[in-house]
């Protein structure tokens, strides 16, 4: 990761145009919880490059793949978790992994039926 990644910087017409969506669409996605841009004390909404990363893994599965918002919430959470786990380093990670992998699952599938209650 470079060092001005986390620095936000672009307006959200320009990470709109950036991400081919409109701004209506970046603005629905952070109602959802999805991305939480900076913003100024005008309150102006300011995209860093971590963020426009972040919202083209969601423009992806929610336009691609036709994923709805809480599961792409999901999903980030998901990532989320294996980076933690990555970062913990590969004997611990794995092992708190294994640990908690029962009670993961039965969250995980507890939310998949929330959202889509015919799984």
């Amino acid at each position: 990761m470079r060092k001005g990644d986390h620095e936000p910087v672009y307006s959200i017409s320009i990470a709109a145009h950036l991400l081919k969506v409109t701004p209506r669409l970046l603005r629905l996605y952070e109602e959802a919880g999805l991305v939480s841009p900076h913003r100024t004390a005008g309150n102006t909404r300011l995209y860093s490059e971590d963020d426009l990363k972040r919202l083209a893994v969601v423009c992806y599965l929610h336009q691609e793949k036709e994923v709805n918002l809480p599961g792409i919430k999901i999903i980030l959470s998901l990532l989320a978790a294996t980076d933690r786990d990555r970062a913990a380093g590969p004997g611990r990670g794995k092992r708190e992994r294994e640990r908690k992998k029962p009670e993961l699952e039965e969250e995980l599938w507890q939310k998949i039926r929330e959202i889509a209650p015919h799984f």
